[in-house]
């Protein structure tokens, strides 16, 4: 039986300096005041370049659910762009996929509030 997966991306842009976004973004510390479903997981980082900055993580939020979930900090011209992308996969994906849509909303904008 193939097990249910959603996934979904978050697409947003700051004019923040890229140095600042950049050294926020990479404060594990403090990555649960802007993703308030993951303050316990530490994400890995997987690029990090002058003009770019990857990190991602594995978890598993529920019994039964896998979750990846990557976070891109990219500058373009004047501008930062910030993507989230996350995928699930498990049984009870089909009655969590609302709950986590809104829990991750203002993302990007819970994360620009804090630099």
């Amino acid at each position: 039986m193939k097990l249910p997966a959603w996934s979904f991306e978050l697409l947003r842009d700051t004019d923040a300096p890229f140095e600042r976004v950049q050294e926020k973004f990479l404060d594990g510390e403090r990555y649960g005041a802007w993703h308030p479903r993951h303050a316990r997981v530490s994400p890995q980082l997987v690029v990090n370049e002058p003009d770019r900055v990857e990190i991602e993580h594995w978890d598993n939020p529920v019994p039964g659910v896998e979750e990846w979930s990557r976070y891109v900090v990219n500058r373009r011209g004047g501008r930062v762009a910030l993507l989230h992308t996350g995928k699930f996969k498990g049984l009870p994906v089909l009655l969590l996929m609302a709950y986590w849509q809104l829990k991750s909303a203002r993302l990007w904008e819970r994360f620009v509030e804090t630099l």
